[in-house]
Formats: C-alpha cells, sequence, structure tokens
C-alpha cells in the first residue's frame, strides 16, 4: 500500500515550553503521542520567521538557496517593496514533487503557499494571501470557503486595540481553521495531508510575556488556548490510525521580547543612512549618498554600484572595508543601560555557504537580488525591526513574544527521524522518502 501521512504544523511553538507543559501535566494527550513516538528538539533557520522557514521545509532549500529571508523583499533595481510569496520561491515544493509523483495531496494554511499551486489535491493559501478568492486550488475552492466564514489569518491590529477581543477572535479562527479540516479530512482521498495552525504564534506575539509573568489575566487565557491545542491532538489519535504515520512539528521557538531596536534608525545617527527627507516613506527616498540600509529582522544591504538604483558603493575594496565598518559597529552597539544589542554579525556565506567570487583581489558576494549583505543576530529578547525611520533607536510596544532560533520541535509516530540534531530544512528529504517507501515495496 502506499504509505500515508499526516502533518499537523504549529507555527512558534517551542520545544522547551512543550516539554515545561507536559512536567506540569497540562498536556496529556501530548504525553500520549511522546509516549508513542519520538520528541526532538529542532532548529530553524536564519532568520527564524514563519515565511522563511516554512519555504525551507517546503524545499529542502536553506533561505540562501530559496531566497525567501523576509516578508517583504525590495526591488534593488527600482527600489520598489513587494511582499513575499510563492511566485519567488526557487525550488521544486515538497507538493510538487508529491503531486508528480501521483500522491493525493491536501495543503491547508502553510506559509509561502501563495499564489496556490496546481497540486494533485486541493491547496488553501496561508499568511499573506491577499483573498480567499484567489487561495485555493481548484480556485472555486475560494467561494466555498468563504462561504463557510474560513478566515486565512487572524486580525492583529485587534490586539492593539483589546487584547481579550484579539483572544475571542483568535479562537474564533482556529475553530473555524479545524472545522475545515476536518471537512475535507474526511471527505477526500488523500495520501499526505497537511494543516498548519498559525493561531499559536499570534497568540506568542501578544501573550507570551504575560504567560511568562503569570498575569492574572492573559496567562491564563494563554494556557487555556494549549489545552485547546491538547484537545485537538486527542481527536487526531481517536481519527487517525493507530498504525498512521503523523509528523507534528514548528518552524521556531518563541522568548519574551524586551525591546524592539531599529537598525535604520542606528545606521542613520552613525551617519551610513541618509534620506532626501524626513520622514521617509519609502526606499525610494533614500539619498544617492547613503552606504546603507535594513529590512526586518537584520538584513543589511549596502547601497552598492550596480546594484541598487542609485549605488554608492564600488565592489571590491571599498564594499569590503564598509561591510567590516558596519559589523564591527553593530557588535559593539549597547542599550541605555549598556546592553549589548547584537550577539553575531554574519554573512550568506558565513551563514549558509553560498560560493562568494573575488573581484580585484576581495571577496564579493554572488549577485543574487534578494540576498543582504550582512545578516545581524540579535542578543535574547532584541527583536530588530525594519522600519525605516523612527523617533528612538528602543521602543516597547504591543508586541511582547518574539522567535527563536534553536527551540522548535518534532514529533512523529510511524516517521523515522535521524539520531542527529534536525533542522526543519532536513525534513524534506525524510518526507520524500517516507512517501517513495511504499512505492518500492510494491515494486
Amino acid at each position: 500500500m502506499t504509505p500515508k501521512l499526516f502533518v499537523l504544523s504549529l507555527d512558534g511553538m517551542p520545544f522547551t515550553f512543550l516539554q515545561k507543559a507536559l512536567e506540569q501535566g497540562r498536556m496529556p494527550h501530548l504525553q500520549k503521542w511522546v509516549n508513542e513516538g519520538v520528541f526532538k528538539q529542532m532548529d530553524s533557520v536564519q532568520p527564524p520567521l514563519s515565511s522563511s522557514a516554512w519555504a525551507s521545509f517546503a524545499t529542502g532549500r536553506n533561505p540562501a538557496e530559496h531566497g525567501i529571508m523576509g516578508f517583504t523583499e525590495r526591488n534593488p533595481a527600482t527600489m520598489d517593496w513587494f511582499v513575499t510569496n510563492a511566485a519567488i520561491l526557487q525550488g521544486q515544493t515538497l507538493w510538487q514533487k508529491l503531486s508528480q509523483s501521483g500522491k493525493r495531496i491536501f495543503v491547508m494554511n502553510v506559509p509561502l503557499t501563495y499564489p496556490p499551486q496546481k497540486v494533485n489535491g486541493i491547496m488553501i493559501s496561508g499568511f499573506l494571501a491577499p483573498d480567499l478568492k484567489v487561495a485555493a486550488f481548484p480556485q472555486a475552492l475560494g467561494t466555498l470557503l468563504k462561504a463557510r466564514s474560513y478566515v486565512i489569518d487572524a486580525d492583529t491590529e485587534l490586539a492593539r486595540k483589546d487584547l481579550t477581543a484579539f483572544y475571542e477572535h483568535l479562537n474564533r479562527v482556529l475553530d473555524k481553521r479545524l472545522e475545515i479540516m476536518w471537512h475535507f479530512f474526511e471527505q477526500e482521498r488523500w495520501d499526505f495531508f497537511m494543516t498548519h495552525i498559525m493561531e499559536s504564534d499570534r497568540l506568542h506575539h501578544f501573550f507570551w510575556e504575560y504567560m511568562e509573568n503569570g498575569h492574572p489575566v492573559y496567562s491564563p487565557l494563554f494556557y487555556k488556548f494549549y489545552a485547546k491545542i491538547d484537545r485537538l491532538l486527542g481527536s487526531l489519535r481517536q481519527r487517525l490510525p493507530n498504525d498512521g504515520a503523523v509528523l507534528l512539528l514548528s518552524d521556531h521557538g518563541f522568548g519574551t521580547l524586551k525591546k524592539e531596536a531599529y537598525i535604520n534608525e542606528w545606521l542613520r545617527r552613525n551617519g551610513w543612512l541618509q534620506f532626501k527627507h524626513m520622514p521617509p516613506q519609502s526606499l525610494k527616498d533614500l539619498h544617492p549618498q547613503s552606504l546603507a540600509y535594513s529590512l526586518y529582522p537584520g538584513r543589511i544591504y549596502l547601497n552598492v554600484q550596480g546594484r541598487e538604483a542609485q549605488g554608492s558603493i564600488k565592489p571590491g575594496l571599498e564594499y569590503e572595508k564598509i561591510r567590516q565598518q558596519i559589523r564591527r559597529a553593530l557588535l559593539a552597539w549597547r542599550d541605555e543601560q549598556g546592553q549589548f544589542v547584537i550577539k553575531e554579525v554574519r554573512s550568506i556565506n558565513e551563514l549558509y555557504g553560498r560560493p562568494e567570487r573575488a573581484l580585484n583581489g576581495t571577496i564579493w558576494p554572488e549577485p543574487h537580488p534578494h540576498l543582504p549583505d550582512l545578516i545581524a543576530i540579535a542578543h535574547k529578547g532584541f527583536d530588530l525591526k525594519g522600519h525605516l525611520w523612527n523617533k528612538t533607536l528602543f521602543d516597547k510596544t504591543v508586541f511582547n513574544g518574539m522567535h527563536t532560533f534553536n527551540d522548535a520541535f518534532v514529533l512523529s509516530r510511524g516517521f523515522a527521524l535521524p539520531a542527529k540534531r534536525l533542522a526543519i530544512t532536513g525534513l524534506f528529504n525524510l518526507i520524500i522518502q517516507h512517501m517513495k517507501t511504499g512505492d518500492e515495496k510494491e515494486n
């Protein structure tokens, strides 16, 4: 028989938090899954964003290879902003590969699946899809979903106004997603079935610090949400066959956000970034004499001749000199309390081993239009923002939770995981191998 695989992805759910919840007896259904399977900590990608990490899951490539390193990108030739999506994703996706091998698939709500690909089955796009009318394949499903009050993503703007109302809204969005999931689970024939829960990430961004500090109102709500997730895991145990292959996973961890740090404002105050007028409205307002600018989170681009629309830095020695100056200065950056902000500053080559070529005796990155010249990795608690301009270098807003790199989780039953430490990028080949196994036995 052709092997099947059920995948439930829970955005931003940390391994260490789940461990703690198990120790406290808060998630009895998860405990049963752990008792039957393999439960491991897993690494994300750099930057540890949902778009980048799920693109890596879907392609088996790191961000330097698939080209997704943020929620927004810029066209250096015009300096226009645009929202990243699957149209610029480099590499064949898991959904394409399984479809081509004749597997029937269902994929719902996974980030970086808009625009939806033509698959052997059903694809419902997730986060960053603009409207249900264009977010599903087959396209007619979008009309059905809209009629059933399905929502692509929770309205996070509501959290800025009324956190309790946002929590209630978040639960309604999750309930509807699960309703639709079970509908297709029961009605569709499938070999690979994957549903993504984005609501855990949304909860964490606005409730994480309250949970850690034991807030009298919001901490109980946080755990109430996790109790709902645990009941979902119990329902899965009842509905899935006892010997069925199951994969549960997250894409990154979470921790308390202590301060937002504004790199572009830091660059401006240090003389590397200038604007034609203040306040700037877009990257097109960069002054031609600017040397560097940043996009979220911690992606730093030099204003290079021949790449940026009004590049001011010559490739070669000048480029490398300025790159190293900015690297050293970032590592020396402290906040008002004297705490260092930046833990590491890495090049793409240092992070992912992407080839660099020599030019005039100096290392010069391959001119990929979306790859930054430096990646700043912050110390714990600092969230590196990409605002073009801010009145202050640091701030604390309604967000109180932030992503972490090395605390994702993976839990498998009937699905082989390697003994060594795993990164989300490595699951692609494991899934392909698992789905091939039955075919090989048949032949």
